[in-house]
């Protein structure tokens, strides 16, 4: 009897064994037959710093706390297109208006030469203010090539951005800071989807919001009105010289790293005497 009792134990424990081995083999097979989860995390420590993905899935992509410190506190704003003062085009969709056809506000402004239709395809389209480039590329083809600078507003908190949509092309990349009234891109429609003319939105957010509908049945969202922003912050008469400055600076730094260190054998100084 004892000899079966020792059987018995044995078996179980064999049983054991094997369930506890099928088990770990079942889930090594799961885990190489699953597809890799993609990593949605905004802060990859692989990822490149200036690297940013041309499509923004819905376009809400935060910004990253380097964007936020980088971006530029402005010294006004102009309008992008026309003359800095707003001359030479004009506001052909309002902000906030109406579109009964794609059953929404307007969640920014159609800015167009005087000239109307495709006068004003090509002209160039400049930054609104120093800012920080946080996207450029294109997050549809309705959208077309799209450009968001980040600001920092005097007496206020986070960050507004302006965005610039329906370009032919875009002249600036990820991670460059542009002084107000730098060229960014040039007008388009979006490769022939509409009339050339630039959509232009003011938003304060903390993501980058290239992407979003240009219309919501409930009104403007999170969007403000890019006119009064203008005139709440209008832009001085003379021009903005941020970049030129800055990239003087980093000249001048990257001279003095350079600059070879005195020799600590050089000849003592002569001294010149001056007779009365």
């Amino acid at each position: 009897m004892p000899r079966f009792r020792k059987l018995f134990f044995v078996l179980l424990g064999l049983g054991a064994l094997l369930g506890i081995y099928y088990a770990m083999a079942q889930h090594v097979a799961q885990s190489r037959s699953a597809p890799p989860v993609p990593d949605a995390s905004v802060y990859r420590a692989d990822a490149p710093p200036g690297v940013m993905p041309q499509h923004v899935l819905e376009g809400l992509v935060l910004l990253r706390p380097e964007q936020v410190l980088k971006a530029p506190l402005v010294d006004g704003f102009q309008w992008p297109c026309g003359s800095p003062s707003g001359a030479m085009m004009y506001d052909a969709q309002p902000f906030g208006a109406m579109n009964a056809k794609r059953h929404g506000h307007h969640t920014g402004q159609d800015l167009n030469g005087i000239g109307g239709q495709n006068s004003d395809l090509g002209v160039s389209v400049n930054a609104a203010a120093r800012g920080l480039v946080v996207y450029s590329g294109e997050p549809s083809p309705e959208w077309g090539n799209v450009v968001v600078l980040a600001h920092r507003v005097p007496g206020q908190e986070g960050v507004v951005q302006t965005l610039y949509a329906h370009l032919l092309e875009c002249h600036v990349r990820v991670g460059q800071l542009v002084s107000r009234g730098q060229p960014i891109g040039s007008m388009g429609s979006a490769g022939g989807r509409y009339w050339a003319h630039l959509h232009f939105e003011a938003i304060p957010s903390w993501c980058i919001e290239a992407g979003m509908p240009g219309y919501h049945p409930g009104g403007t969202m999170n969007r403000m009105d890019p006119a009064e922003l203008i005139r709440r912050f209008p832009a001085p008469a003379f021009s903005d010289a941020y970049e030129q400055v800055r990239r003087l600076r980093i000249r001048e730094a990257a001279s003095e790293q350079t600059r070879p260190a005195p020799s600590s054998s050089s000849s003592p100084s002569t001294t010149t005497t001056y007779s009365l």
